[in-house]
């Protein structure tokens, strides 16, 4: 394994097929959804820790770029990322709630109201509903409010629910809860 800092944000590690063979995982198995990935990349992680010194990553955002060598390594690239608001960004708003029943009812008072939310999708997570609208206008934001919490996530924190959490219903999620 070779490791070297591209700038303070950045650092390059060259894992040979060897490493990789030590590692008991390829190229192709590389995929963040498996454990054994992670805990390869904490690995590496820890290894670029002590190997020179510094914390790679103190704001807890990464962004990782795997690419194949031609020798049947591959080399990847760490990358420190800014914290945005993926709510600003990409207009998506978050609602949550511990209950299921106020996502029913607040489901309910926006057909009432005619005030349906398309492209809303519903995932749970360690006992907490989210509720991912793409677009929210301010009236329907204000009966949101009432019976839910809104959340500010970022774009990581919203990956990471998507990944770990459990999509309940993936689009038209009110739709669904007022029927």
């Amino acid at each position: 394994m070779k490791i070297d800092a591209i700038d303070e944000k950045s650092v390059l590690v060259e894992l040979s097929k060897e490493d990789l063979s030590k590692s008991e995982i390829t190229y192709e198995e590389l995929d963040y959804a498996n454990e054994r990935t992670r805990t390869f990349v904490r690995k590496i992680l820890e290894t670029i820790r002590l190997e020179t010194g510094r914390t790679v990553f103190e704001s807890g955002s990464l962004e990782v770029e795997v690419m194949p060598d031609s020798f049947g390594g591959c080399l990847m690239i760490f990358k420190e990322k800014k914290e945005s608001n993926f709510a600003e960004e990409d207009k998506t708003s978050v609602f949550f709630s511990e209950n299921i029943n106020d996502l029913i009812d607040c489901a309910r008072v926006l057909k009432g109201l005619e005030a349906q939310v398309e492209n809303a999708a519903l995932y749970c997570a360690d006992g907490t509903f989210f509720l991912l609208l793409s677009v929210c206008s301010s009236k329907k934001r204000s009966v949101l409010s009432e019976y839910l919490e809104e959340a500010a996530f970022t774009e990581e924190r919203l990956g990471f629910l998507k990944e770990y959490g459990k999509c309940l219903i993936e689009r038209d999620a009110l739709a669904v809860l007022s029927a």
